[in-house]
């Protein structure tokens, strides 16, 4: 029987802002978005990079319309990235909370 421990064994982190997730090759395996503005709305861009924002290495654009959206609401990816996981929050979702699961 899968132990969800030994095969499957993701860290985690809770981001409420701009953030350089990790500076070496992996797999994104889910956004789950905990809570933001409804009225606010934004996006959430996620780079493969090892040094911020890189236009050229964009994984994932996720648009947040909270007023439609339903939260919490989980994103799985289970994509790879080669330089690092960087997460930009955009100015308009100054109330972001998500928690990203990677290795």
């Amino acid at each position: 029987m899968p132990s969800s421990v030994l095969d499957y064994p993701f860290l985690y982190a809770h981001l409420t802002e701009s953030t350089q997730l990790t500076t070496a090759k992996g797999t994104l395996h889910t956004v789950t978005i905990n809570r933001g503005d409804p009225h606010a709305g934004g996006i959430i861009t996620v780079y493969d990079s090892n040094d911020g924002v890189d236009a050229d290495n964009i994984l994932a654009n996720i648009i947040m319309d909270t007023a439609v959206f339903i939260i919490p609401q989980t994103l799985a990816y289970d994509i790879n990235y080669i330089y690092g996981l960087y997460f930009e929050f955009d100015a308009e979702f100054t109330t972001a909370d998500i928690t990203v699961s990677y290795r």
